[in-house]
């Protein structure tokens, strides 16, 4: 009787761990939309390269700076005011992303507007930063390059 008891104390001490464990992932994953730009990352952390308005959406790209930046993006918020548009992204850091690290470290996200802003402001993490102050061209170009050049080894891979 008395294992039995101790036997169901143990399952349940147990159930109860991989319970908060379960939703301490989920809310490091989903519920930082909650927190708003303050649980975004720094945009002093990542280096955006190029960014491009359409008609209906922008695109960004940039790096994630550092050991910081070993990880996928999880996503981003947005907050449009008058012709402002506020973008927060969240990516993910951790030990399974130094184990199973892929070296991305550049990525594009595109994001979908309602109307074409006059000003684009990165927030995260209490900083607030221009996205044209924080922009290297002349990397993105050298991106370009480098893209049409890998793109031209796989032409002659594939003539031969």
């Amino acid at each position: 009787m008395l294992k039995k008891l101790f036997k169901h104390k143990v399952l349940l001490v147990l159930s109860i761990i991989a319970f908060l464990i379960a939703g301490a992932v989920l809310m490091y994953n989903f519920g930082w939309r909650l927190w708003g730009f303050s649980a975004c990352v720094s945009p002093e952390r990542y280096i955006t390269y190029h960014y491009e308005v359409k008609e209906d959406s922008v695109e960004i790209l940039f790096t994630k700076n550092g050991l910081h930046g070993i990880g996928s993006t999880l996503g981003y918020i947005t907050e449009e005011k008058d012709g402002v548009l506020k973008i927060g992204i969240k990516y993910y850091i951790g030990l399974v992303s130094l184990l199973f690290d892929n070296g991305l470290r550049t990525e594009t996200i595109k994001i979908p507007l309602k109307t074409k802003p006059q000003k684009i402001i990165l927030c995260g993490n209490g900083y607030e930063i221009d996205i044209d102050d924080h922009v290297n061209e002349e990397f993105y170009q050298d991106y370009l390059d480098t893209l049409q050049r890998i793109e031209e080894q796989e032409k002659n891979k594939t003539s031969e």
